[in-house]
């Protein structure tokens, strides 16, 4: 019987050990990514001011070189992480798309009716709030995984 405790013990030191390696290893998030990221996420919005391809191509070219950051960081990692877990950072990165989808259709809005003006402060205002809240998002997603019932 005290054989079981034991290696229970041991069973469940391992398991927070491996816990703590990977939210470490997701923590080591750097600035240079926050950076392309929310440059990219500036690119998304303000590009939906252009005429009909051009936005097209702004809204498929950003997604695709995020996803391309995307997958570098998990390799480089050895994590996958989409941003809708765990439970409380799940909500960040759904504000943070529904805002960058509100600015999105901001630009389709103004590129619609001729004020291409609005795209540098859209863009502006996506590359900010990505910045901000993906730096949210790192602090709930540690601070969430950092707790133990």
């Amino acid at each position: 019987m005290s054989q079981d405790l034991e290696n229970s013990g041991a069973m469940l030191a391992e398991i927070k050990r491996s816990q703590d390696a990977v939210r470490n290893r997701v923590a080591k998030a750097s600035w240079r990514y926050q950076l392309v990221y929310s440059a990219f996420a500036a690119v998304m919005v303000g590009g939906q001011v252009a005429p009909m391809p051009l936005n097209v191509l702004a809204s498929a070219g950003s997604a695709g070189v995020l996803m391309l950051l995307w997958r570098r960081w998990s390799e480089k990692t050895g994590v996958s992480v989409m941003g809708y877990t765990p439970k409380h950072a799940r909500w960040v990165a759904i504000l943070l798309g529904a805002l960058i989808g509100g600015l999105m259709l901001a630009g389709v809005y103004a590129g619609r009716t001729g004020h291409y003006w609005w795209g540098a402060p859209l863009a502006v205002s996506g590359f900010v709030l990505a910045m901000i809240l993906s730096s949210l998002w790192m602090r709930v997603y540690r601070a969430e995984t950092a707790y133990r019932p």
